[in-house]
């Protein structure tokens, strides 16, 4: 469900004034910047529980709940891949979402 920008008074008064273009270039930026926001919402749920989820087995390992024991290479590995994975993919996504191409630059 793609959530809708609210619309200001003033864009529908002068919808009238607007030319097709005009109108189509406003809408696509609309739904443009809904998709996205959809996109960052979803992104960050992800993200926050692939990092909860790492943090519940690094604590786990720390005090040993129900004879919990991992390999310390291990963890490294899965603190290091967490922190590259989150940093990483959060930049890929930014982007891809919020740079323009050099031909929609003045």
């Amino acid at each position: 469900m793609v959530e809708w920008l609210p619309v200001p008074d003033a864009f529908l008064k002068e919808q009238e004034k607007l030319s097709p273009r005009q109108i189509i270039e406003r809408e696509t930026a609309f739904h443009t910047m809904a998709l996205q926001r959809l996109s960052v919402k979803f992104l960050f749920v992800a993200y926050g529980g692939l990092l909860f989820s790492t943090m519940a087995v690094i604590f786990l390992q720390g005090f040993r709940f129900w004879g919990f024991n991992l390999d310390q290479k291990f963890l490294d590995w899965l603190g290091g891949a967490a922190i590259g994975e989150i940093a990483g993919l959060a930049a890929l996504v930014y982007g891809a979402l919020f740079k323009g191409s050099k031909s929609d630059q003045p």
